[in-house]
């Protein structure tokens, strides 16, 4: 059997380039559609955007936006839920996006934050300061200061180990080193841990193992019980290394209507139709500031908690995918919004970026 060969991202961002400037000569690969929800029995109660109070002149320019060939290329869906009600649904490509699910890329990362403060409350995790090397020692190599990384370091990208995202998924998921986690904590410290924010891959895998080293289940497994039964999300798909540890930072697959209701649960505070699914107290802390990012690729002002976009000019925070994937929460306004894209592109140049996302919903927010 021929091993795999990876693409490098440069090539796969020219193919796409290709793929939609054919697109546009040959067709239009948007389409106008409805924008009004139809009634699935999925546990959505349908209303229109007037029943809760949303400008009918700001729905059409996000309508709009999102429909015009020449910018969000890569949009797939915009769902908008107020007062727990789902009030606007646009699928930008084909309304068969709205029953299959697609990869979210990093929302990933909230999902398993969510999971992490269920765990938490468990019992099963003694503390945020609780270090990893206390965890999973026999995987620790000879370099006694990446003793010191702490689950809090790892929720807040600050473990300090050099793992740029591209070689991490070259390494773990395409050459499957003979023990992934030892790898990661084999590579070098950028800064002690704790110093410095870096977004990276590799901290929230750790995080994944180091949850199914303490519980003895994988993410997936908790994610099952813990969050997508409840919530009665029955199709999804979540990937793991080829040693079955699930990805703690991508590999999630959900539908739109799906991570609206991750969204919803955020926004009531942990509650599902009643039941506490997640402590309130773990969401205050995750969905606000934890570390400071300074000027991080361009941060705008924003902060991060624990796997969480924090936006302190809305007054709202937000899960965040490559591509153009997003669950944003505005607690204020009783609002969520979700967009989902094509994940395999480059942001720089095709997908929509979170400062692009924040463009599109600025009349939302205002």
């Amino acid at each position: 059997m021929k091993k795999r060969r990876s693409v490098p991202l440069i090539v796969l961002a020219c193919i796409n380039i290709l793929f939609l400037t054919r697109c546009a000569q040959d067709a239009p690969y948007k389409i106008l559609g409805t924008t009004t929800p139809e009634p699935l029995n999925d546990g959505w109660i349908i209303a229109s955007p007037e029943e809760v109070g949303l400008s009918p002149a700001v729905l059409d320019r996000i309508h709009i936006d999102l429909a015009s060939e020449d910018q969000y290329y890569n949009a797939k869906s915009f769902l908008i839920v107020k007062d727990g009600k789902l009030v606007f649904e646009y699928y930008v490509r084909s309304m068969e996006d709205r029953d299959h699910y697609g990869s979210i890329q990093s929302v990933t990362k909230s999902i398993t934050s969510l999971l992490f403060g269920i765990v938490l409350s468990e019992g099963d995790i003694d503390s945020l300061d609780q270090k990893l090397y206390d965890v999973c020692p026999d995987k620790f190599p000879s370099d006694t200061r990446k003793q010191d990384i702490t689950l809090r370091h790892l929720l807040t990208m600050t473990s300090g180990l050099t793992f740029d995202n591209d070689v991490f998924s070259v390494e773990t998921y395409v050459h499957q080193p003979r023990d992934p986690i030892r790898n990661i904590l084999e590579k070098p410290l950028y800064a002690a841990p704790g110093d410095e924010f870096y977004y990276r891959d590799c901290d929230p895998h750790l995080i994944s193992y180091a949850i199914q080293r303490l519980t003895g289940r994988t993410l997936e497994q908790l994610g099952l019980e813990y969050l997508f039964g409840p919530l009665g999300i029955t199709d999804y798909y979540w990937e793991s290394d080829h040693k079955g540890v699930t990805m703690g930072a991508v590999g999630l697959h959900l539908k739109p209507r799906d991570m609206a209701k991750i969204g919803q649960l955020v926004l009531d505070g942990g509650k599902w139709h009643g039941e506490s699914l997640v402590d309130s107290t773990w969401l205050a802390l995750s969905t606000g500031k934890q570390v400071k990012i300074g000027e991080y690729r361009g941060s705008y002002g924003r902060s991060y908690g624990f796997y969480w976009w924090v936006l302190p000019d809305w007054q709202a925070f937000t899960a965040s995918g490559h591509g153009g994937n997003f669950i944003l929460v505005v607690p204020s306004s009783r609002m969520l919004v979700v967009m989902t894209s094509l994940s395999d592109t480059d942001d720089d140049i095709v997908g929509t970026r979170l400062d692009m996302f924040e463009d599109l919903i600025q009349g939302l927010l205002e």
